[in-house]
């Protein structure tokens, strides 16, 4: 919430399981807009939170922990992101803690972070 307070675009990415996996754990992370567009040819960029993300840029996903083949490769992980409107194709978040609770509008994001990840 940081990032937005100050009026950078940001919003909650994540997991709900590593490999479609949910003994495999979740995790959580923030994309934040830059606008025009990245390497990937997105408009979003990534990174953690602290204290888990010293020394990360925006402009490397290779320099994230998770981003590597190991945990995507087309191993079943799905990335989501938070959304503010429910325009689209109906996604929702889904949150680790309440897999049941589709309330918060998601946006499907898997393909990008396979494709990003995958090069690192």
């Amino acid at each position: 919430d940081a990032l937005r307070t100050a009026g950078v675009p940001a919003r909650l990415v994540g997991t709900p399981a590593w490999q479609g996996n949910m003994s495999h754990g979740n995790h959580n992370w923030v994309e934040v807009y830059v606008g025009g567009t990245t390497d990937s040819g997105d408009a979003w960029a990534f990174i953690e939170g602290a204290p888990a993300g010293g020394g990360e840029s925006l402009d490397n996903p290779c320099d994230k922990w998770f981003c590597n083949p190991g945990h995507f490769n087309f191993s079943g992980t799905e990335v989501f992101a938070t959304r503010y409107d429910r325009g689209g194709d109906g996604a929702f978040y889904p949150m680790a803690w309440d897999m049941a609770n589709h309330g918060v509008v998601g946006e499907d994001r898997s393909a990008l972070y396979e494709a990003a990840c995958n090069k690192c």
